[in-house]
């Protein structure tokens, strides 16, 4: 079904079918705000049980609590491959809304033999729960995105490891959570802004997985996570001209393992992009690896 997400209409009708399904969830049934018992996926503290490892949002923690992260990834296609490490912080300013700083790097940037490594664009997210509710089998929340990624890349670098301008991101999410299974999902968009004539294709996020709590034993949570993480991008513009060898979709299908205690959380996953459709002359995309570490304090 997503070979035809090729343009911005029928992106935009799915993010608002997205957006329907997160209003039906949260209306069709009135939670009694009754806490689920402490077992499988409700066996740790919220900040500490399972949720996606490529889509982004669900970084909710409770009040002055802190959680620091070490990000990898490996995005690899016919003669391409791009590395990404990411050191990163959450801290909670209150019980539904916190702060989520990033500073990414290049690791290795690999294009048709050109080669770049260099600090990437920093950003800085907030996320906000506009809606809590919770029965005594499950509990949900809604959110909303918003970040601004601030220039520290380079634009001058091939590949480039940064848009040369600030960006704007704004999203939303929604997960329910039961003690043995969880469901979410999460459209959002970037818009970079225009430096000199250049501007870099707007993004558009379209994710949603599912995942199962294996077993809570001694202190631990194990679980098996599956998502879908599209992204269409607009064509980017140099110097006033369209270039055709630029934008597309792709959408990958990330299944991942989870592990998680009072303090620490440990993701992996592997992906493979089940549909990709690209402009102009630009090279497939083959699978990405994701590596997730985290401490909570």
């Amino acid at each position: 079904m997503f070979h035809g997400l090729n343009s911005p209409l029928r992106y935009c009708i799915l993010t608002c079918l997205i957006a329907y399904i997160f209003s039906y969830f949260i209306t069709c049934e009135a939670s009694d705000n009754v806490e689920p018992p402490k077992i499988g996926n409700f066996a740790l503290p919220y900040s500490q049980q399972p949720g996606p490892l490529i889509a982004f949002g669900e970084n909710i923690i409770p009040k002055n609590e802190t959680q620091l992260y070490l990000f990898a990834d490996d995005y690899a296609g016919v003669n391409k491959y791009f590395i990404d490490v990411i050191p990163s912080v959450v801290y909670g300013l209150t019980d539904t809304f916190s702060v989520f700083i990033n500073v990414p790097y290049a690791a290795r940037y690999n294009t048709d033999k050109q080669s770049s490594s260099a600090l990437e664009d920093a950003f800085i997210q907030f996320e906000y729960a506009f809606y809590y509710g919770s029965t005594s089998t499950y509990y949900e929340e809604a959110t909303v995105v918003t970040a601004i990624s601030f220039p520290t890349g380079s634009i001058r670098k091939n590949p480039t490891t940064g848009f040369g301008s600030p960006s704007f991101f704004l999203g939303m999410t929604f997960n329910r959570t039961y003690a043995d299974w969880l469901f979410f999902g999460s459209p959002g968009a970037t818009v970079a802004t225009s430096l000199n004539g250049t501007k870099f294709g707007n993004e558009y996020l379209y994710q949603i997985g599912f995942g199962r709590n294996i077993a809570d034993v001694n202190g631990w949570i194990f679980a098996w996570l599956i998502e879908g993480d599209g992204i269409y991008t607009g064509r980017n513009r140099i110097n006033g001209e369209i270039d055709p060898d630029s934008g597309g979709n792709v959408f990958y299908i990330t299944p991942s393992f989870w592990a998680s205690t009072k303090k620490l959380i440990f993701q992996l996953g592997a992906g493979y992009p089940v549909t990709q459709h690209f402009n102009g002359n630009q090279t497939r995309s083959s699978y990405l690896l994701a590596l997730d570490i985290g401490w909570s304090f």
